[in-house]
Protein backbone atom coordinates (compact mmCIF):
# COMPACT_ATOMS: atom_id res chain seq x y z
CA UNK A 1 0.00 0.00 0.00
CA UNK A 2 1.48 3.57 -0.86
CA UNK A 3 0.21 6.96 -0.23
CA UNK A 4 1.69 9.81 -1.79
CA UNK A 5 1.23 13.64 -1.70
CA UNK A 6 1.43 14.40 -4.92
CA UNK A 7 -0.58 15.32 -8.07
CA UNK A 8 -1.55 14.31 -10.63
CA UNK A 9 -3.06 10.87 -9.06
CA UNK A 10 -2.86 7.95 -10.99
CA UNK A 11 -5.81 6.28 -12.73
CA UNK A 12 -5.84 2.40 -12.50
CA UNK A 13 -7.63 -0.25 -13.19
CA UNK A 14 -5.70 -2.54 -11.40
CA UNK A 15 -6.39 -3.14 -7.70
CA UNK A 16 -3.78 -5.13 -6.46
CA UNK A 17 -0.94 -2.20 -6.26
CA UNK A 18 -3.03 1.07 -5.73
CA UNK A 19 -1.75 4.43 -5.27
CA UNK A 20 -3.79 6.41 -2.65
CA UNK A 21 -3.27 10.15 -2.31
CA UNK A 22 -2.05 10.41 1.62
CA UNK A 23 -4.29 13.51 1.88
CA UNK A 24 -7.52 11.55 1.73
CA UNK A 25 -6.46 8.37 4.16
CA UNK A 26 -7.56 8.26 7.20
CA UNK A 27 -4.11 8.71 8.83
CA UNK A 28 -3.29 11.43 6.54
CA UNK A 29 -6.89 13.22 6.09
CA UNK A 30 -6.37 17.41 5.34
CA UNK A 31 -8.97 19.66 6.03
CA UNK A 32 -9.94 22.91 3.77
CA UNK A 33 -7.27 24.62 5.99
CA UNK A 34 -4.45 22.20 4.78
CA UNK A 35 -4.61 20.92 8.93
CA UNK A 36 -4.32 17.09 9.28
CA UNK A 37 -7.23 15.76 11.03
CA UNK A 38 -6.37 12.09 11.64
CA UNK A 39 -9.54 9.34 11.76
CA UNK A 40 -8.54 6.71 14.25
CA UNK A 41 -8.69 3.57 11.89
CA UNK A 42 -11.26 1.51 13.78
CA UNK A 43 -14.20 4.40 13.61
CA UNK A 44 -17.15 3.34 11.74
CA UNK A 45 -19.69 5.92 10.00
CA UNK A 46 -23.34 4.89 8.54
CA UNK A 47 -24.81 6.03 5.63
CA UNK A 48 -27.97 7.74 6.48
CA UNK A 49 -30.86 8.72 3.93
CA UNK A 50 -28.47 11.88 4.01
CA UNK A 51 -25.44 10.54 2.88
CA UNK A 52 -22.37 10.60 5.08
CA UNK A 53 -22.85 14.06 7.15
CA UNK A 54 -20.30 15.34 10.04
CA UNK A 55 -17.94 18.26 10.44
CA UNK A 56 -16.54 18.97 7.64
CA UNK A 57 -13.09 18.10 8.88
CA UNK A 58 -13.69 14.42 8.87
CA UNK A 59 -14.87 14.39 4.93
CA UNK A 60 -11.97 14.48 3.27
CA UNK A 61 -11.01 10.77 2.91
CA UNK A 62 -14.93 9.74 3.16
CA UNK A 63 -15.76 12.00 -0.13
CA UNK A 64 -12.77 10.29 -1.59
CA UNK A 65 -13.67 6.91 -1.03
CA UNK A 66 -17.40 7.94 -2.02
CA UNK A 67 -16.09 9.28 -5.05
CA UNK A 68 -14.31 6.29 -6.22
CA UNK A 69 -17.72 4.18 -5.33
CA UNK A 70 -19.09 6.25 -7.90
CA UNK A 71 -16.92 5.62 -10.35
CA UNK A 72 -16.92 2.20 -10.21
CA UNK A 73 -20.42 2.28 -9.91
CA UNK A 74 -20.36 4.61 -13.49
CA UNK A 75 -18.15 1.91 -15.04
CA UNK A 76 -20.19 -1.15 -13.84
CA UNK A 77 -23.27 0.68 -15.32
CA UNK A 78 -21.95 2.67 -17.98
CA UNK A 79 -23.74 5.66 -16.81
CA UNK A 80 -23.18 8.86 -15.29
CA UNK A 81 -23.54 9.15 -11.19
CA UNK A 82 -23.71 11.67 -8.98
CA UNK A 83 -21.71 13.05 -6.17
CA UNK A 84 -23.47 15.54 -4.24
CA UNK A 85 -21.37 17.73 -1.34
CA UNK A 86 -24.02 19.10 0.87
CA UNK A 87 -24.89 19.26 4.84
CA UNK A 88 -28.53 20.77 3.69
CA UNK A 89 -29.71 22.28 6.82
CA UNK A 90 -26.68 21.65 9.27
CA UNK A 91 -24.85 24.52 10.64
CA UNK A 92 -22.19 26.11 7.93
CA UNK A 93 -19.26 24.15 9.71
CA UNK A 94 -20.49 20.45 8.66
CA UNK A 95 -20.74 18.99 5.25
CA UNK A 96 -21.36 15.97 3.46
CA UNK A 97 -21.80 13.61 1.17
CA UNK A 98 -24.05 11.36 -0.86
CA UNK A 99 -24.24 9.57 -4.47
CA UNK A 100 -27.25 10.03 -6.88
CA UNK A 101 -28.19 6.92 -8.94
CA UNK A 102 -28.24 7.06 -12.83
CA UNK A 103 -32.19 7.68 -12.53
CA UNK A 104 -31.70 10.80 -10.18
CA UNK A 105 -33.03 9.07 -7.52
CA UNK A 106 -31.22 8.32 -4.23
CA UNK A 107 -28.16 5.23 -4.94
CA UNK A 108 -29.34 2.08 -4.66
CA UNK A 109 -28.90 -0.13 -1.08
CA UNK A 110 -26.38 -2.42 -2.52
CA UNK A 111 -24.23 0.56 -3.56
CA UNK A 112 -25.01 2.66 -0.49
CA UNK A 113 -23.44 -0.73 1.47
CA UNK A 114 -20.56 -0.41 -1.05
CA UNK A 115 -19.73 2.89 -0.28
CA UNK A 116 -20.46 1.81 3.21
CA UNK A 117 -17.97 -0.86 3.72
CA UNK A 118 -15.33 1.11 1.86
CA UNK A 119 -15.20 4.62 3.74
CA UNK A 120 -15.13 2.02 6.86
CA UNK A 121 -11.85 0.15 5.86
CA UNK A 122 -9.04 0.67 7.67
CA UNK A 123 -5.96 2.38 5.51
CA UNK A 124 -4.35 -1.32 5.53
CA UNK A 125 -7.16 -3.20 4.35
CA UNK A 126 -8.56 -0.75 1.59
CA UNK A 127 -7.19 -2.38 -2.05
CA UNK A 128 -8.39 -6.03 0.06
CA UNK A 129 -12.04 -4.56 0.25
CA UNK A 130 -11.75 -2.95 -3.11
CA UNK A 131 -10.52 -6.26 -4.85
CA UNK A 132 -13.39 -7.72 -2.37
CA UNK A 133 -16.04 -5.61 -4.39
CA UNK A 134 -14.06 -6.00 -7.86
CA UNK A 135 -14.77 -9.71 -7.55
CA UNK A 136 -18.56 -9.31 -7.18
CA UNK A 137 -18.90 -8.16 -10.88
CA UNK A 138 -19.82 -10.07 -13.56
CA UNK A 139 -17.59 -11.48 -15.89
CA UNK A 140 -19.14 -9.35 -18.82
CA UNK A 141 -19.16 -6.06 -16.49
CA UNK A 142 -15.65 -6.69 -15.91
CA UNK A 143 -14.85 -7.58 -19.75
CA UNK A 144 -16.81 -3.98 -20.35
CA UNK A 145 -14.80 -1.76 -17.60
CA UNK A 146 -10.93 -3.54 -18.88
CA UNK A 147 -11.67 -2.88 -22.50
CA UNK A 148 -12.97 0.34 -21.65
CA UNK A 149 -16.05 0.02 -23.52
CA UNK A 150 -17.97 2.65 -21.21
CA UNK A 151 -18.45 5.95 -23.10
CA UNK A 152 -20.91 7.07 -20.64
CA UNK A 153 -19.41 6.49 -17.76
CA UNK A 154 -18.96 10.14 -15.49
CA UNK A 155 -18.87 11.22 -12.22
CA UNK A 156 -21.04 14.54 -11.83
CA UNK A 157 -20.39 16.38 -8.34
CA UNK A 158 -21.81 19.77 -7.45
CA UNK A 159 -21.37 21.01 -4.12
CA UNK A 160 -23.04 24.12 -1.90
CA UNK A 161 -21.85 27.03 -0.86
CA UNK A 162 -19.91 26.20 2.33
CA UNK A 163 -15.54 26.80 2.52
CA UNK A 164 -14.88 23.29 3.17
CA UNK A 165 -16.96 22.43 -0.70
CA UNK A 166 -13.84 23.63 -3.30
CA UNK A 167 -11.48 21.32 -1.12
CA UNK A 168 -14.04 18.37 -0.92
CA UNK A 169 -14.77 18.53 -4.63
CA UNK A 170 -10.88 18.07 -5.17
CA UNK A 171 -11.03 15.01 -2.91
CA UNK A 172 -13.45 13.98 -5.05
CA UNK A 173 -11.87 14.50 -8.58
CA UNK A 174 -9.34 12.28 -6.95
CA UNK A 175 -11.00 9.21 -6.23
CA UNK A 176 -12.87 9.48 -9.67
CA UNK A 177 -9.50 9.74 -11.09
CA UNK A 178 -7.94 6.51 -9.38
CA UNK A 179 -10.87 4.34 -11.86
CA UNK A 180 -9.78 6.52 -15.02
CA UNK A 181 -13.26 8.03 -15.24
CA UNK A 182 -14.58 11.17 -16.74
CA UNK A 183 -15.05 13.92 -14.12
CA UNK A 184 -17.77 16.69 -14.47
CA UNK A 185 -17.38 19.51 -12.14
CA UNK A 186 -20.84 21.48 -11.92
CA UNK A 187 -19.83 24.17 -9.50
CA UNK A 188 -22.26 25.40 -7.00
CA UNK A 189 -25.85 23.57 -7.44
CA UNK A 190 -28.57 23.31 -5.20
CA UNK A 191 -29.03 19.09 -4.61
CA UNK A 192 -32.33 18.93 -7.00
CA UNK A 193 -30.37 20.48 -9.91
CA UNK A 194 -27.29 17.85 -9.61
CA UNK A 195 -30.09 14.85 -9.40
CA UNK A 196 -31.59 16.69 -12.15
CA UNK A 197 -28.74 16.59 -14.32
CA UNK A 198 -27.62 13.38 -13.45
CA UNK A 199 -31.08 12.26 -14.84
CA UNK A 200 -30.49 14.11 -18.03
CA UNK A 201 -27.12 12.81 -18.71
CA UNK A 202 -28.35 9.32 -18.93
CA UNK A 203 -31.90 10.22 -20.33
CA UNK A 204 -30.86 12.68 -22.76
CA UNK A 205 -34.32 13.09 -24.14
CA UNK A 206 -35.79 14.09 -20.46
CA UNK A 207 -33.43 17.63 -20.70
CA UNK A 208 -29.81 19.50 -21.20
CA UNK A 209 -27.50 18.42 -18.58
CA UNK A 210 -26.73 21.46 -17.60
CA UNK A 211 -27.83 24.44 -15.41
CA UNK A 212 -29.70 25.98 -18.18
CA UNK A 213 -31.47 22.98 -18.92
CA UNK A 214 -32.39 22.48 -16.09
CA UNK A 215 -33.55 26.07 -15.80
CA UNK A 216 -35.67 26.13 -19.37
CA UNK A 217 -37.28 22.90 -18.85
CA UNK A 218 -38.78 23.28 -16.05
CA UNK A 219 -39.41 27.86 -16.73
CA UNK A 220 -41.05 26.84 -20.43
CA UNK A 221 -43.27 24.19 -18.41
CA UNK A 222 -44.01 26.48 -16.16
CA UNK A 223 -45.18 29.34 -19.13
CA UNK A 224 -46.96 27.02 -20.25
CA UNK A 225 -49.12 26.20 -17.20
CA UNK A 226 -49.78 29.61 -16.55
CA UNK A 227 -51.07 30.67 -19.83
CA UNK A 228 -53.65 27.98 -19.89
CA UNK A 229 -54.63 28.32 -15.99
CA UNK A 230 -57.16 31.21 -15.63
CA UNK A 231 -58.16 32.46 -12.03
CA UNK A 232 -61.75 31.87 -11.06
CA UNK A 233 -63.92 35.02 -10.69
CA UNK A 234 -63.62 36.12 -7.13
CA UNK A 235 -59.92 34.72 -7.27
CA UNK A 236 -58.22 36.31 -3.99
CA UNK A 237 -54.46 34.96 -5.42
CA UNK A 238 -51.87 37.04 -5.33
CA UNK A 239 -48.31 36.62 -7.57
CA UNK A 240 -46.11 37.41 -5.20
CA UNK A 241 -43.85 35.92 -2.95
CA UNK A 242 -40.74 36.48 -0.67
CA UNK A 243 -38.48 33.86 -0.49
CA UNK A 244 -36.00 32.94 2.54
CA UNK A 245 -32.87 31.30 0.78
CA UNK A 246 -31.38 30.15 4.25
CA UNK A 247 -28.27 31.94 3.17
CA UNK A 248 -27.48 29.12 0.69
CA UNK A 249 -27.03 27.92 -2.52
CA UNK A 250 -30.62 28.56 -3.04
CA UNK A 251 -29.86 32.35 -3.50
CA UNK A 252 -27.78 32.37 -6.28
CA UNK A 253 -28.80 29.72 -8.45
CA UNK A 254 -32.63 31.18 -8.07
CA UNK A 255 -31.67 34.34 -8.65
CA UNK A 256 -30.50 33.05 -12.28
CA UNK A 257 -33.67 30.58 -12.14
CA UNK A 258 -35.71 33.97 -12.77
CA UNK A 259 -34.19 35.23 -15.52
CA UNK A 260 -36.60 32.59 -17.17
CA UNK A 261 -39.69 33.05 -15.50
CA UNK A 262 -41.62 36.59 -16.31
CA UNK A 263 -42.39 38.98 -13.14
CA UNK A 264 -45.71 39.87 -14.63
CA UNK A 265 -46.36 35.62 -14.26
CA UNK A 266 -44.53 35.52 -10.74
CA UNK A 267 -42.99 38.51 -8.19
CA UNK A 268 -40.06 36.58 -6.28
CA UNK A 269 -38.23 38.82 -3.97
CA UNK A 270 -35.18 37.04 -2.07
CA UNK A 271 -34.22 37.79 1.45
CA UNK A 272 -31.02 36.17 3.51
CA UNK A 273 -28.86 35.62 0.47
CA UNK A 274 -24.97 36.53 1.60
CA UNK A 275 -25.64 36.25 5.73
CA UNK A 276 -24.25 32.46 7.75
CA UNK A 277 -25.82 29.15 6.26
CA UNK A 278 -29.03 28.16 7.82
CA UNK A 279 -28.37 31.14 10.75
CA UNK A 280 -31.74 32.18 12.38
CA UNK A 281 -33.32 31.40 8.93
CA UNK A 282 -34.25 28.33 6.77
CA UNK A 283 -36.97 25.50 6.16
CA UNK A 284 -35.44 24.04 9.62
CA UNK A 285 -35.22 27.25 11.65
CA UNK A 286 -38.83 28.02 10.45
CA UNK A 287 -40.41 24.91 11.08
CA UNK A 288 -38.53 24.03 14.79
CA UNK A 289 -38.86 27.54 16.34
CA UNK A 290 -41.98 28.71 14.58
CA UNK A 291 -40.84 31.98 14.19
CA UNK A 292 -39.71 34.64 11.49
CA UNK A 293 -36.22 34.25 10.05
CA UNK A 294 -34.30 37.14 10.10
CA UNK A 295 -34.61 39.97 7.54
CA UNK A 296 -38.57 39.02 7.72
CA UNK A 297 -41.66 40.89 9.45
CA UNK A 298 -44.63 40.06 10.45
CA UNK A 299 -46.73 42.25 7.59
CA UNK A 300 -45.13 40.65 4.60
CA UNK A 301 -47.40 38.42 3.75
CA UNK A 302 -46.93 35.33 1.55
CA UNK A 303 -43.71 33.84 2.65
CA UNK A 304 -40.98 30.96 1.49
CA UNK A 305 -38.38 29.43 3.32
CA UNK A 306 -35.66 27.10 1.37
CA UNK A 307 -33.24 24.55 3.08
CA UNK A 308 -29.47 25.28 2.75
CA UNK A 309 -29.31 23.13 -0.76
CA UNK A 310 -32.73 23.78 -1.42
CA UNK A 311 -34.87 20.06 -1.58
CA UNK A 312 -37.14 21.69 1.04
CA UNK A 313 -39.57 24.29 1.33
CA UNK A 314 -42.04 25.92 3.33
CA UNK A 315 -44.86 28.51 2.81
CA UNK A 316 -45.27 30.81 5.83
CA UNK A 317 -46.36 34.14 7.45
CA UNK A 318 -46.46 36.24 9.99
CA UNK A 319 -48.88 35.04 12.53
CA UNK A 320 -49.86 38.36 15.40
CA UNK A 321 -48.87 41.46 13.04
CA UNK A 322 -52.11 42.95 14.26
CA UNK A 323 -51.67 41.74 17.73
CA UNK A 324 -47.68 42.80 17.88
CA UNK A 325 -46.72 39.76 17.52
CA UNK A 326 -43.70 40.35 15.16
CA UNK A 327 -41.66 37.17 15.98
CA UNK A 328 -44.03 34.19 15.81
CA UNK A 329 -44.61 32.46 11.95
CA UNK A 330 -48.01 30.42 10.84
CA UNK A 331 -46.75 27.11 8.80
CA UNK A 332 -48.55 25.80 5.27
CA UNK A 333 -45.83 22.62 6.27
CA UNK A 334 -45.56 20.01 3.94
CA UNK A 335 -48.55 18.28 4.70
CA UNK A 336 -50.61 21.15 3.28
CA UNK A 337 -48.57 20.93 0.36
CA UNK A 338 -49.32 17.92 -0.15
CA UNK A 339 -52.90 18.29 0.57
CA UNK A 340 -52.78 21.31 -1.92
CA UNK A 341 -51.44 19.12 -4.50
CA UNK A 342 -53.46 16.08 -4.07
CA UNK A 343 -56.79 18.52 -4.82
CA UNK A 344 -55.04 19.82 -7.98
CA UNK A 345 -54.44 16.73 -9.33
CA UNK A 346 -57.87 14.90 -8.25
CA UNK A 347 -59.52 17.53 -10.07
CA UNK A 348 -57.62 16.68 -13.19
CA UNK A 349 -57.64 13.16 -12.75
CA UNK A 350 -61.52 13.10 -12.10
CA UNK A 351 -61.57 15.04 -15.31
CA UNK A 352 -59.48 12.89 -17.01
CA UNK A 353 -61.73 9.44 -15.78
CA UNK A 354 -64.63 11.67 -17.44
CA UNK A 355 -63.12 11.18 -21.01
CA UNK A 356 -64.26 7.25 -21.04
CA UNK A 357 -60.18 6.51 -21.69
CA UNK A 358 -59.49 3.11 -21.33
CA UNK A 359 -56.68 3.98 -18.83
CA UNK A 360 -57.76 3.81 -14.86
CA UNK A 361 -54.88 5.86 -12.86
CA UNK A 362 -54.11 4.87 -9.39
CA UNK A 363 -53.14 8.02 -6.75
CA UNK A 364 -51.79 7.97 -3.64
CA UNK A 365 -50.36 10.24 -0.84
CA UNK A 366 -47.33 9.00 1.34
CA UNK A 367 -46.84 10.13 4.83
CA UNK A 368 -44.44 9.29 7.76
CA UNK A 369 -46.28 9.15 11.59
CA UNK A 370 -44.76 12.94 11.90
CA UNK A 371 -47.66 14.60 9.73
CA UNK A 372 -50.62 16.12 11.31
CA UNK A 373 -53.26 13.88 11.85
CA UNK A 374 -55.86 16.22 10.77
CA UNK A 375 -54.22 16.15 7.26
CA UNK A 376 -55.06 12.15 7.35
CA UNK A 377 -58.36 12.77 8.37
CA UNK A 378 -58.88 15.31 5.34
CA UNK A 379 -56.98 13.09 2.79
CA UNK A 380 -58.59 10.21 3.64
CA UNK A 381 -62.43 11.12 4.46
CA UNK A 382 -62.88 14.19 2.55
CA UNK A 383 -60.76 14.03 -1.21
CA UNK A 384 -61.27 9.92 -0.52
CA UNK A 385 -57.50 9.45 -1.81
CA UNK A 386 -55.60 6.45 -0.48
CA UNK A 387 -53.31 7.31 2.46
CA UNK A 388 -50.24 4.95 2.91
CA UNK A 389 -47.85 5.76 6.20
CA UNK A 390 -44.65 4.75 6.41
CA UNK A 391 -41.56 4.86 8.17
CA UNK A 392 -39.10 8.22 8.15
CA UNK A 393 -36.61 8.38 5.72
CA UNK A 394 -36.95 9.59 2.07
CA UNK A 395 -36.45 6.31 0.46
CA UNK A 396 -39.74 4.86 2.30
CA UNK A 397 -41.62 7.73 1.31
CA UNK A 398 -40.15 7.84 -2.71
CA UNK A 399 -40.20 3.58 -3.06
CA UNK A 400 -43.91 4.13 -1.63
CA UNK A 401 -44.74 6.51 -3.99
CA UNK A 402 -43.61 4.57 -6.95
CA UNK A 403 -46.37 2.54 -6.26
CA UNK A 404 -48.72 5.01 -7.67
CA UNK A 405 -49.69 6.37 -10.75
CA UNK A 406 -49.11 9.51 -9.29
CA UNK A 407 -47.85 9.47 -6.01
CA UNK A 408 -47.42 12.55 -3.74
CA UNK A 409 -45.49 12.47 -0.93
CA UNK A 410 -44.17 15.15 1.90
CA UNK A 411 -42.37 15.10 4.62
CA UNK A 412 -44.12 17.46 7.34
CA UNK A 413 -40.55 19.15 6.84
CA UNK A 414 -41.56 20.20 3.40
CA UNK A 415 -39.07 17.97 1.63
CA UNK A 416 -41.33 16.01 -1.50
CA UNK A 417 -42.34 15.67 -4.66
CA UNK A 418 -44.65 13.89 -7.03
CA UNK A 419 -43.71 10.73 -9.31
CA UNK A 420 -45.30 9.74 -12.18
CA UNK A 421 -45.46 6.53 -13.72
CA UNK A 422 -44.91 5.24 -16.81
CA UNK A 423 -48.56 4.36 -17.05
CA UNK A 424 -49.40 8.23 -16.39
CA UNK A 425 -47.31 9.17 -18.89
CA UNK A 426 -48.19 6.54 -21.72
CA UNK A 427 -51.78 7.85 -21.24
CA UNK A 428 -50.81 11.26 -21.61
CA UNK A 429 -48.91 10.76 -24.67
CA UNK A 430 -52.05 8.80 -26.16
CA UNK A 431 -54.52 11.36 -25.01
CA UNK A 432 -55.87 13.74 -27.01
CA UNK A 433 -53.86 17.23 -26.37
CA UNK A 434 -57.10 19.40 -26.83
CA UNK A 435 -58.91 18.30 -23.78
CA UNK A 436 -57.51 21.06 -21.12
CA UNK A 437 -57.13 18.35 -18.07
CA UNK A 438 -54.69 16.23 -20.52
CA UNK A 439 -52.55 19.60 -21.01
CA UNK A 440 -52.56 20.21 -16.91
CA UNK A 441 -51.79 16.87 -16.29
CA UNK A 442 -48.55 16.85 -18.64
CA UNK A 443 -47.32 20.62 -17.74
CA UNK A 444 -47.38 19.49 -14.04
CA UNK A 445 -45.89 16.72 -14.38
CA UNK A 446 -42.83 18.73 -16.28
CA UNK A 447 -42.99 21.65 -13.59
CA UNK A 448 -42.47 19.12 -10.97
CA UNK A 449 -38.82 17.69 -10.55
CA UNK A 450 -39.61 13.95 -9.39
CA UNK A 451 -36.34 12.67 -8.97
CA UNK A 452 -36.25 14.48 -5.73
CA UNK A 453 -37.76 16.99 -3.60
CA UNK A 454 -36.97 20.47 -4.97
CA UNK A 455 -37.73 23.99 -3.43
CA UNK A 456 -37.76 25.49 -6.74
CA UNK A 457 -39.88 23.36 -9.07
CA UNK A 458 -42.29 22.82 -5.86
CA UNK A 459 -42.62 27.03 -5.37
CA UNK A 460 -44.23 27.22 -8.96
CA UNK A 461 -46.66 23.96 -8.70
CA UNK A 462 -47.63 25.46 -5.24
CA UNK A 463 -48.21 28.81 -6.92
CA UNK A 464 -50.27 27.59 -9.39
CA UNK A 465 -52.17 25.34 -7.69
CA UNK A 466 -53.09 28.58 -5.51
CA UNK A 467 -53.49 30.56 -9.32
CA UNK A 468 -56.23 27.51 -10.52
CA UNK A 469 -57.95 27.77 -7.37
CA UNK A 470 -57.83 31.70 -6.97
CA UNK A 471 -56.76 31.50 -3.47
CA UNK A 472 -55.06 33.71 -0.82
CA UNK A 473 -52.60 32.01 2.23
CA UNK A 474 -56.27 32.54 3.86
CA UNK A 475 -57.87 30.26 1.90
CA UNK A 476 -55.41 27.91 2.13
CA UNK A 477 -55.27 28.05 5.40
CA UNK A 478 -59.59 27.68 5.93
CA UNK A 479 -60.45 25.31 3.30
CA UNK A 480 -58.45 22.33 4.11
CA UNK A 481 -58.19 21.55 7.45
CA UNK A 482 -57.54 22.72 10.99
CA UNK A 483 -53.99 21.71 12.00
CA UNK A 484 -54.34 19.40 15.68
CA UNK A 485 -52.07 20.73 18.24
CA UNK A 486 -49.34 18.36 18.07
CA UNK A 487 -45.85 18.39 20.37
CA UNK A 488 -42.43 16.85 19.63
CA UNK A 489 -39.93 16.05 22.84
CA UNK A 490 -35.97 14.52 22.20
CA UNK A 491 -35.20 12.11 25.59
CA UNK A 492 -31.99 10.98 26.57
CA UNK A 493 -31.70 7.50 26.74
CA UNK A 494 -28.12 5.76 27.75
CA UNK A 495 -29.30 2.84 25.05
CA UNK A 496 -31.59 3.39 22.48
CA UNK A 497 -30.85 0.01 21.23
CA UNK A 498 -33.32 -1.21 23.78
CA UNK A 499 -36.69 0.34 21.85
CA UNK A 500 -38.05 -1.42 18.99
CA UNK A 501 -40.44 -0.79 16.51
CA UNK A 502 -42.71 -1.76 14.04
CA UNK A 503 -46.09 -0.57 12.20
CA UNK A 504 -43.91 2.67 10.68
CA UNK A 505 -42.65 3.73 13.38
CA UNK A 506 -46.06 4.26 15.24
CA UNK A 507 -45.23 1.24 17.73
CA UNK A 508 -43.31 0.20 20.18
CA UNK A 509 -42.43 -3.70 20.61
CA UNK A 510 -39.56 -3.18 23.43
CA UNK A 511 -39.16 -2.58 26.31
CA UNK A 512 -42.25 -5.07 26.91
CA UNK A 513 -45.09 -3.58 28.22
CA UNK A 514 -44.22 0.00 27.45
CA UNK A 515 -47.11 0.23 24.23
CA UNK A 516 -49.39 -0.77 26.91
CA UNK A 517 -48.29 2.37 28.75
CA UNK A 518 -48.34 4.20 26.31
CA UNK A 519 -52.08 3.54 24.74
CA UNK A 520 -53.21 4.07 28.57
CA UNK A 521 -52.29 7.26 28.24
CA UNK A 522 -53.57 8.16 25.35
CA UNK A 523 -57.17 7.39 25.96
CA UNK A 524 -56.88 9.65 28.39
CA UNK A 525 -57.04 12.49 25.64
CA UNK A 526 -59.57 13.34 22.59
CA UNK A 527 -58.54 13.28 19.40
CA UNK A 528 -55.00 12.15 20.36
CA UNK A 529 -52.42 10.02 19.13
CA UNK A 530 -48.84 9.41 19.98
CA UNK A 531 -45.68 7.46 20.02
CA UNK A 532 -42.08 6.63 20.71
CA UNK A 533 -39.29 6.04 18.51
CA UNK A 534 -35.44 5.67 18.94
CA UNK A 535 -33.00 8.58 17.19
CA UNK A 536 -31.66 7.13 14.28
CA UNK A 537 -28.06 9.09 15.15
CA UNK A 538 -28.56 9.83 18.45
CA UNK A 539 -28.89 8.48 22.34
CA UNK A 540 -32.42 9.85 22.28
CA UNK A 541 -35.61 8.59 22.09
CA UNK A 542 -38.40 11.27 20.02
CA UNK A 543 -42.22 11.90 21.24
CA UNK A 544 -44.55 13.02 19.54
CA UNK A 545 -47.92 13.48 21.03
CA UNK A 546 -51.19 15.43 18.95
CA UNK A 547 -54.68 15.25 21.25
CA UNK A 548 -57.43 18.19 20.90
CA UNK A 549 -56.13 21.37 22.95
CA UNK A 550 -52.64 22.44 23.28
CA UNK A 551 -53.22 21.98 27.06
CA UNK A 552 -54.24 18.47 26.02
CA UNK A 553 -51.20 18.12 24.11
CA UNK A 554 -48.75 19.30 26.84
CA UNK A 555 -50.30 16.94 28.89
CA UNK A 556 -49.91 13.77 26.94
CA UNK A 557 -46.34 14.66 25.82
CA UNK A 558 -45.17 15.01 29.17
CA UNK A 559 -46.66 12.28 30.53
CA UNK A 560 -45.15 9.70 27.93
CA UNK A 561 -41.53 11.65 28.86
CA UNK A 562 -42.43 10.45 32.68
CA UNK A 563 -42.70 6.97 30.46
CA UNK A 564 -39.42 6.91 28.75
CA UNK A 565 -37.66 8.35 31.84
CA UNK A 566 -39.06 5.65 34.21
CA UNK A 567 -37.49 2.86 32.19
Amino acid sequence: LIFHDFSPYIPILDLTNPVFPHQFSRAGNTTHTGEVFSIPQEEQLAYGTSGFRFRAEKLPFIVFRCAYVASLCARQRDSAIGVMITASHNPSADNGVKLVDPSGDMLSPEWEKHATEIVNATDEDLPSVLQALEKQMSQVEKSRISSGQTKDARVVCGMDTRLSGPHLMSAARAGSALFNVQFVDVGIVTTPMLHYTVKSYNEPEFAEPTNLGYYLAISMAFGDLYRITKEPKGSRYEPHVIVDCANGVGAPRLREFLEYIPREMLKIELRNERGELNHDCGADFVKISQKMPTEFRAEFGKCVSFDGDADRILYFRGKGAESGDSESAELFDGDRIAVLFAMYLKEQLDEFAATKTNYRLTMGIVQTAYSNGASTRFIRDTLKIETVIVPTGVRHLHEAASEFDVGIYFEANGHGTVVFSEQFNSAIRRARTSIMCIRRLALFSRVINETVGDAFANLLAIEMCLRHFGWSMDDWNQKLYSDVPNIQIKVPVDDRSIFKTTNAEQTLLKPDGIQKRIDEHVVKFKNSRAFIRPSGTENIVRIYAEADTVENTLLLGKSLEQVVLSI
